[in-house]
């Protein structure tokens, strides 16, 4: 049986196309909605642009309304909607596999799809893990900036056992979705360490949700949110214990657009490499962008092109521009 090789199945359009499905479909922050594609910043991501400026119509406030009279000398004033901006910042990065780390895949009934579905997988979760880093930020400089009014902390670092008002329970968590007063029904997901998820399913609190069509297990709810876990979520140790940070979020807590990428992947032929043996490289490149929603992306210390990991996660990039109502999202810190 002759043997597949990598350049045998590499189709730049079809490649391309394949990857980003993957890409998308695998990412549990834009199947559930808490991610929501954005077509204007995707408008202006394209221009080839990495900072845009997103303009924001501010919420109607509430209050008392004028009551109507006979008396045509008598005028009403005009309430005004406030408007502002918002700056994002898209990222481009990309990464590159040998046709050695491939050779599994490519031995698949379908290795183009194997391959597309491995690239796909490794984006979606360095997407995901974007979008967490730029929670945390948003946590570091709420807690730094607005009182952490965003934040219900039951942790402690102190000696001797956790104890249950120090855990993931509901008390906690509706604790920590009061934040937001009433506008907390609009929260919708639940993002938490597997190490709360495990505390969760031995208590049996949690709510299966299965696909129709295959019978398998789709997503769990805890309380009516969806539960996503995600060990990149921090569990930053004490001197005695552990401090986990759980994220809840309403749908379209996050903007999402793709921007330019002027060859999106590309085959290489290293022909000395193995001392003459030869390899062949794919290159996947991609360029994205997650906007907490509410917040402007400072790029205060951002050292290149594009914000890293550790620069989502700095405080000193994010500032909130609008009410703590209108954000959403909350954070809840445990220790178990």
């Amino acid at each position: 049986m002759p043997v597949i090789q990598l350049a045998d199945v590499y189709t730049p359009l079809t490649f391309n196309r394949r990857a980003q499905e993957a890409q998308e479909k695998l990412n549990v922050f834009l199947s559930s909605g808490i991610a929501s594609v954005d077509s204007l910043l995707g408008t202006m991501l394209s221009g080839g642009a990495n900072i845009v400026e997103l303009p924001q119509f501010n919420a109607i406030t509430a209050g008392e309304p004028n009551y109507s009279t006979d008396n045509p000398a008598s005028f009403s004033t005009p309430a005004k909607i406030g408007t502002q901006f918002q700056k994002a910042r898209s990222a481009s990065r990309n990464k590159s596999w040998s046709a050695m780390d491939l050779a599994r895949e490519l031995t698949d009934a379908d290795p183009m799809g194997a391959v597309t579905s491995r690239v796909g997988a490794y984006w979606a979760t360095d997407d995901e893990k974007r979008l967490i880093q730029s929670a945390l930020g948003i946590l570091a400089d709420n807690v730094a900036n607005d009182g952490g009014d965003m934040v219900k902390s039951v942790s402690t670092d102190a000696a001797g056992a956790v104890v249950d008002a120090e855990r993931i329970s509901s008390t906690n968590v509706v604790l920590a979705t009061q934040t937001l007063g009433d506008h907390k029904q609009n929260l919708s997901a639940i993002a938490m360490h597997s190490v709360q998820h495990s505390r969760l399913q031995i208590q049996g609190l949690l709510l299966d949700n299965f696909d129709p069509e295959t019978k398998r297990l789709s997503y769990q709810t805890y309380l009516g949110h969806r539960v996503i876990v995600d060990d990149s979520l921090p569990a930053v140790a004490g001197a005695n214990r552990l401090t986990y940070t759980c994220i809840l979020f309403a749908e379209g807590a996050f903007s999402y657009a793709k921007g330019n990428v002027l060859t999106p992947s590309e085959i290489e032929r290293v022909a000395g490499a193995g001392d003459g043996g030869g390899q062949t490289v794919i290159h996947s490149r991609i360029n994205t962008c997650y906007h907490a929603n509410g917040f402007e992306f400072l790029s205060g210390s951002v050292a290149g092109k594009s914000p890293t990991y550790a620069e989502l996660a700095n405080a000193t990039n994010w500032s909130r521009v609008v009410a703590r109502k209108n954000v959403p999202m909350a954070f809840l810190k445990v220790n178990d």
